[in-house]
């Protein structure tokens, strides 16, 4: 990269300089103002192509959000879950360099699944959120810029809608900082942001707002960097040499987001020669004509990654992983943009295969307990890495809980193996009744069954324990004439992501902690 900008930093100046010449050669040698006027135009075209380029990055991820079909049956099944799981491993992937959030609403806005606070929803957030509702009631989607409660940037607001019915939208963004770190590097001396300082106390949440507050005020605009004393009305100001040129935001309503304040040298880009370097027209000449060669060959270059790179895109956004390329020999940082997209690509596409894949699947014959109609240990052996691996990228709580019918033995010696079976199918359909769709329930053993609970922390994977025990403590089989009851034990832990090298050391620790619901007494559930 620092290879590319110094030839074309070199070929730049030998462009200026010899323009310089042949212009001063000819006595039409341009003014300050006028090569001011041509930076200004300069400036406001390298903001407009940077925000309409993030603009449509943000609108094709927003319509893939809002369009894919777990989140559309998430929405129709209020299952908050089903989204989490399709869409955190992309969120934690784009955060925080290309995306700040991404947050779910459902009609009209009301809050359904915030990835920045998972355990915060059910709130109407139409008093902050205008956008939300304009998109609700548009049905159109928006890229805008937007000060929410957490941060002022660019967003995308995108409509779910299934069947004609508006069902709500995701809106996400990226901060407004994104502009200036760009211009820094196209050769701005200093990229300065102002922003409107009532939308910001009007929306920011206190927590936000009050980060914002250290910044300086000028003119009611919160200053992100230095304050520069100059006309925000006017496009561009001159001041010793310095161009400042004024870009002006608007948000979704028109109101004014705020502004760009891009600063300049003008003595880099207006040199004076003295009429005795005529004798260097030549050389300016011929530099002149050599520069803008090597600048069409580089142009090309770029030009080609750059079709090369938006065909990747698309290869992605269309999901035709299979048809990406192989990965190249890195020469530039052409080169190196190319094989991050291919591995984004190919990433992408592992998530999706295994947010996406059902559960129903598993419900084969080699998979399936004959006799309970719950997972087998051949599904749980074979599967366990595969789960592993999802709850580690995910990094979400995952509950245990492992279960023995007390004094099985017992049952069987006294009424038959033909009772102990009924038993078994009893205690089966009763845990069915009090875990959740998504939660694993598998026959692991014998009278021995193993829950996982996605997204259950040891106190709420406790409660569920504790909930199946009082229930099975409380029925009883009916056989002829009798009444035969019986009780189970359980021990429970957590999935400890960090630390565990795999799904059965979750699985052990539950098994300990069972055997000390035995020790102590039966009947009973244990950490």
């Amino acid at each position: 990269m620092k290879k590319i900008v110094f030839i074309a930093a070199v070929l730049l100046g030998i462009i200026a300089t010899s323009s310089a010449i042949i212009f001063n050669y000819l006595d039409e040698q341009e003014t300050v103002k006028t090569v001011a006027k041509k930076l200004f135009i300069q400036r406001k075209s390298e903001v407009e192509t940077l925000i309409n380029e993030k603009e449509k990055f943000l609108k094709s991820f927003a319509k893939y959000l809002s369009s894919s079909k777990p989140v559309i049956e998430g929405y129709l099944e209020n299952n908050r879950t089903k989204i989490i799981n399709f869409v955190y491993p992309l969120y934690k992937e784009l955060y925080p360099e290309f995306i700040e959030e991404i947050h779910y609403f459902k009609s009209p806005a009301i809050d359904f699944v915030n990835f920045a606070n998972l355990k915060h929803f059910g709130g109407d957030v139409s008093k902050v959120r205008s956008d939300i509702l304009w998109v609700n009631s548009s049905f159109k989607p928006s890229v805008h810029f937007y000060v929410c409660r957490m941060y002022p940037g660019l967003r995308a607001t995108y409509p779910v809608i299934y069947k004609g019915k508006m069902l709500g939208s995701v809106s996400f963004g990226t901060n407004i900082t994104f502009i200036a770190e760009i211009l820094k590097n196209m050769n701005a001396k200093e990229v300065t942001i102002y922003l409107n300082d009532k939308i910001l106390k009007n929306f920011l949440s206190p927590k936000a707002y009050k980060k914002y507050m250290k910044y300086p005020l000028y003119e009611h605009f919160r200053v992100l960097g230095k304050i520069k004393k100059i006309d925000l009305n006017k496009p561009y100001t001159i001041k010793n040499s310095v161009l400042y040129s004024v870009i002006k935001l608007n948000d979704l309503f028109g109101n004014t987001f705020g502004y760009l304040i891009i600063l300049d040298n003008l003595k880099n880009c207006h040199i004076l020669f003295d009429k005795q370097t005529k004798h260097l027209i030549y050389v300016g000449i011929f530099a002149t004509i050599l520069g803008i060669f090597i600048m069409i060959i580089i142009f090309n270059h770029f030009n080609k990654a750059f079709i090369e790179n938006n065909k990747i895109i698309d290869l992605i956004k269309n999901k035709k992983f299979e048809k990406l390329p192989q990965k190249t020999e890195i020469k530039d940082i052409v080169d190196e943009y190319k094989n991050k997209l291919i591995d984004l690509g190919k990433e992408i596409e592992l998530y999706i295969n295994i947010l996406t894949q059902k559960i129903e699947k598993y419900y084969t014959k080699a998979y399936t307990d004959g006799l309970t109609k719950t997972f087998n240990r051949t599904f749980l052996q074979e599967k366990a890495q595969e789960l592993y691996f999802k709850y580690k990228l995910a990094q979400i709580n995952v509950g245990f809980i492992m279960i023995d019918i007390d004094d099985f033995k017992k049952i069987n010696d006294t009424y038959g193996h033909d009772v102990g079976d009924l038993v078994l199918i009893q205690l089966a359909n009763n845990i069915k009744k009090n875990i959740r769709k998504d939660d694993l329930l598998i026959r692991y053993g014998g009278e021995e069954f193993v829950i996982i609970l996605p997204y259950s922390d040891i106190q709420t994977t406790y409660q569920i324990a504790e909930k199946i025990r009082k229930s099975i403590e409380i029925s009883y089989l009916k056989i002829s004439d009798k009444e035969i009851k019986f009780t189970i034990s359980l021990g429970i832990s957590e999935f400890r992501y960090d630390k565990d090298n795999d799904l059965f050391n979750a699985v052990k620790r539950a098994d300990i902690n069972l055997y000390k619901a035995k020790r102590n007494g039966k009947n009973r559930v244990e950490i």
